[in-house]
């Protein structure tokens, strides 16, 4: 019994550690993003690769010149690594021109909870 409960716990932290990160932004993300603006999600919905196509009204730009306003995330409630898409939430989102921009966990395209998050960017400090 010892032995069952000791790979239990094993097993709970090494899924814990296997998914854990940091969300803060940092000046690295904002250098390396072609564009960063901050939207709000309007509409959410899955498409036949059954991942969810998110639309956004942007809110403010804060770098560059966006040429999407949407990113993707998982559809599957199983992808532990995909953040959730909340519609009429603000996000802030760091793209690439070419690119799709993915809502992760661990990325910087992230829910936008107050200023303080990106304050320093926009100051050059």
């Amino acid at each position: 019994m010892r032995f069952f409960l000791a790979i239990i716990v094993l097993l709970i932290s090494g899924t814990s550690f296997a998914f854990s990160c940091s969300n803060n932004i940092t000046k690295r993300d904002f250098e390396k993003a072609d564009y960063v603006y901050i939207g709000r999600v309007m509409s959410a919905a899955v498409t036949p690769d059954e991942v969810v196509e998110s639309q956004l009204q942007v809110k403010e730009v804060l770098k560059g010149k966006p040429d999407k306003y949407v990113f993707f995330s998982a559809a599957s409630f199983n992808a532990m690594c995909e953040g959730a898409v909340l519609v009429g939430a603000d996000y802030i989102v760091f793209g690439r021109y070419g690119e799709k921009t993915w809502l992760t966990a661990c990325g910087s395209t992230q829910e936008f909870w107050h200023r303080e998050q990106i304050d320093m960017f926009i100051s050059g400090s």
